[in-house]
Formats: structure tokens, C-alpha cells, sequence
């Protein structure tokens, strides 16, 4: 068994989810071979997503109706006539397709999960593949566990496989601020003014991410610290509501609004952060499963504080490389904001700690090994 017909939903933006996809591609090319895995995606490249090409087999244009009916005739077309032996999915909601045309019998499938798609209630003919399916990849314990308490699948169905991070790109770099790259972005000096960072789509659709709460917060921490700085890194429909917010609590002059960070700017970003905040809470349509942002940012040596109410939780070890709060306990996460403002040492110690934590835990290798491993269970 060696041919694997991938159905992403996309994989040129720059969200968790096409990074995970994109990732997972590439581990599976270089376990079974590039041209045994043709790779399918619903969306296209457009403005705004990776700047670095990704090759993809076929990809459609949109949610479009007609770019729809395309993708599928598409995907029939590789079942029927180059017979893969795998079927894998990106997300859920791909899973209709192998109901509505019977294609449960034509491959084995395997389908990733990741969070919030999972407990915010799914269509009749998804909820129906995703109990069809071979199998499940999560990227996190607690979905893989949600899925199993709830009785969604049998027990023990599920594999979990952490995100990962580029480790030769996401590096904690001496110095620390390289080329001066925030005048660019018309931002503070990270040296003079500390950095208290939150990089993501700034939308209301991941308002769960906690960005209102976050400037709320930041409004008590600079009433005992004249330095430090918020900064959002981003774009959305969510821009405009948080510079409000930033008024009615009085520091809309210490906060800050980047825009889109080139692919390349990344590192240069986690790297000059003192610390990286995306503390989320969970609900219908609320939630993560790991997300990839903190884990890129304390490979770079950022420590982070994220929520214990879904996935996020996965990416703390007994706080060594950060903070892991509820995220409505606003007092908690500002004392672990100042205990790392104010505390060099503890700073210098959660930063090398937080290197070890991304090297140990979220390698590329270690993902590839882990789905080589599954790969090879599967293959009988």
C-alpha cells in the first residue's frame, strides 16, 4: 500500500490548519515518494497567503459552487481511474464527499482532526463519514479524547500526532532583533519597549483566541509598567474593535497593529517577543487543538501563556516553557505577564527552557517518524 490521495481543504494560506496540511504532505512524500501522493485542494493561492510555493497535484479555485462540483469530478476521477490505496482527509467536512459517492469501499481513509470542527456540531452526512472513516489523526490529546468520551468513535481509534515547527527556520537567533525589521512595520524597538505579542487572524470568527480579554489584561499591567507593549500581529475584521477597545481602557498608545508579517519576518517576530500570549476558551465554534503559533514561538525563545480549556494546554511541560491559565482569570494571566517583564532571570530561564520544550517535542523529524510509524501500521 503506497498510494495516497490526499483532499486538502487548502494549503496556501497561512492558517493552522493549512500549515498542519502542508506539513503533513511533506512528511507523507518523503515516506512513500512524491509521485505517490497526489494532492488535491479546494482552495487556491491567493493575496495574503504563504509567500513560499507549495506544489499541489490539482487545485480548485473556492468554496464556489462550481469550484465545488469541480473538486469533486476531480476526485473521482483519481479514485476511479488511478486507484489509490489511501484516501486522506484534511478536514471533516471533506468526508461528505466519500458518503454522497460510496467511496468508503474504493480505499482505506484516514481523516484529521483538530478542534473546534469537532464539538461545534456537524452536518448529517459529515457526522456520518466521520464515523465511517478508517481512521483519525488529531493533533492534540484532548480532541482525540473528546472524541472518545463523547462516543463519537470507539476508544483507542484515534492517533495523535502534535503539530510541529521548522526548526531550522524557527530558531532563537543571537541577537535578537535582526535588521531593524519592525521600522518596517512601524513598530517600537522590542529592546527599549518589551514585547508582549499575539500573532493570528484577527478576526471575530477567532475571537476565542483572546484578544479582547488580552487588552483588557495588558490595561492592568501598565499601570505598574511603563515600557512594555502589546502587539498584534495580523490581519482581520477584527482590527478595528480592538483599537477601540484599546481606547475605552486608555492604552491605545502602546498598542500596536503590524498587518499582515511576511513568512520571512516570522522568526524575527517570536524572536523579539517577551513573552507570546493565545490564551483561548472553548465552546461551539470556540477552540484549538495545539496551536502551531505558540509552538513556533518558543522554538524562536518565546516563553507563552495559552488557555486550559482545549488543546493549547498540550504545548506547556510543568511550566517550564510558559504559562498554561484559564482563560477568564484575567489576574492570573497578568501576574504571569509581570513575572516575566519584571523577572530577568526567569525570562532568560522559561526562554532556554522553551528551545528545549519546541526541540524535543515539536521537531519535523519527530512528526514525519510518528506518521511513519502509523503509515506503517496501517499498511497491511
Amino acid at each position: 500500500m503506497n498510494k495516497i490521495l490526499y483532499l486538502s481543504p487548502g494549503c496556501f494560506d497561512k492558517g493552522g490548519i493549512s500549515r498542519y496540511n502542508r506539513y503533513q504532505i511533506s512528511a507523507l512524500r518523503e515516506i512513500v515518494g512524491a509521485n505517490n501522493v497526489k494532492v488535491f485542494s479546494l482552495l487556491a493561492p491567493q493575496e495574503g497567503g504563504f509567500e513560499e510555493p507549495f506544489e499541489v497535484s490539482w487545485h480548485a479555485s473556492g468554496i464556489s459552487k462550481l469550484s465545488k462540483l469541480k473538486y469533486i469530478i476531480k476526485v473521482l476521477q483519481a479514485v476511479y481511474f488511478w486507484k489509490p490505496d489511501i484516501i486522506w482527509l484534511g478536514h471533516v467536512n471533506l468526508t461528505e464527499i466519500l458518503v454522497r459517492f460510496r467511496l468508503f469501499d474504493k480505499a482505506k481513509s484516514v481523516l484529521n482532526v483538530y478542534g473546534l470542527e469537532v464539538w461545534s456540531g456537524l452536518r448529517p452526512k459529515v457526522e456520518e463519514g466521520f464515523n465511517k472513516v478508517d481512521y483519525v489523526v488529531s493533533d492534540c490529546h484532548f480532541t482525540a479524547n473528546y472524541i472518545e468520551d463523547e462516543g463519537i468513535r470507539a476508544k483507542a481509534t484515534t492517533e495523535v500526532i502534535w503539530d510541529c515547527v521548522d526548526l531550522a527556520k524557527f530558531t532563537p537567533l543571537k541577537p535578537k532583533i535582526e535588521d531593524d525589521f519592525y521600522k518596517r512595520y512601524h513598530l517600537p524597538n522590542p529592546i527599549d519597549s518589551p514585547w508582549i505579542l499575539s500573532l493570528g487572524r484577527l478576526s471575530f470568527t477567532a475571537a476565542h483566541k483572546g484578544y479582547e480579554r488580552l487588552v483588557e489584561v495588558f490595561s492592568k499591567v501598565v499601570k505598574t509598567d511603563d515600557k512594555s507593549v502589546l502587539i498584534f500581529a495580523g490581519k482581520g475584521d477584527m482590527i478595528d474593535h480592538l483599537k477601540q477597545l484599546a481606547e475605552v481602557h486608555h492604552v491605545s498608545h502602546r498598542v500596536y497593529f503590524s498587518g499582515m508579517v511576511h513568512e520571512d519576518d516570522l522568526p524575527k517576530f517570536y524572536r523579539a517577543a517577551r513573552i507570546f500570549s493565545l490564551v483561548s476558551d472553548r465552546g461551539v465554534g470556540r477552540g484549538e487543538g495545539i496551536p502551531l503559533t505558540p509552538l513556533e514561538a518558543m522554538a524562536c525563545g518565546s516563553p507563552i501563556i495559552v488557555g486550559n480549556q482545549d488543546g493549547s494546554q498540550e504545548a506547556i511541560v510543568l511550566e517550564k516553557n510558559g504559562y498554561c491559565i484559564d482563560p477568564f482569570d484575567l489576574e492570573k494571566h497578568q501576574i504571569c505577564i509581570k513575572s516575566l517583564i519584571d523577572d530577568d532571570f526567569k525570562f532568560e530561564e522559561m526562554s532556554t527552557s522553551a528551545v528545549a520544550v519546541a526541540r524535543e517535542h515539536f521537531s519535523y523529524e519527530g512528526f514525519r517518524e510518528k506518521h511513519k510509524q502509523f503509515f506503517n501500521r496501517i499498511d497491511d
